[in-house]
């Protein structure tokens, strides 16, 4: 019983240690969520910059072609689909993700 005790203070605390963390850095957070829903990943430069309250410059590998997600990315209808393919059964499906 006691241990299980303890265990829960543990628990207890560190969750309103963290959540205390994320209320106290919610715009952080929120300029984290963008730039993941922008670029896919992070790298440690993008989160120091986040983390010092700037805007986070696009990775390395980035390039103009990217195309942000709502900037005519998304999801292709079936005639685009089939209008695209030639139906050549050795041609390789997708291709890399920053192509589409």
């Amino acid at each position: 019983h006691l241990i299980d005790e303890e265990v829960r203070n543990i628990v207890d605390r560190n969750y309103k240690r963290a959540l205390d963390i994320l209320e106290n850095n919610i715009d952080k957070l929120h300029v984290m969520a963008d730039a993941l829903i922008r670029y896919e990943s992070l790298d440690t430069g993008q989160i120091d910059e986040i983390m010092e309250g700037k805007k986070p410059s696009p990775p390395s590998d980035w390039s103009d072609n990217n195309t942000p997600p709502g900037d005519g990315g998304g999801v292709k209808s079936d005639e685009a689909i089939n209008k695209n393919s030639n139906n050549d059964p050795e041609k390789p499906i997708g291709g890399p993700a920053s192509s589409h």
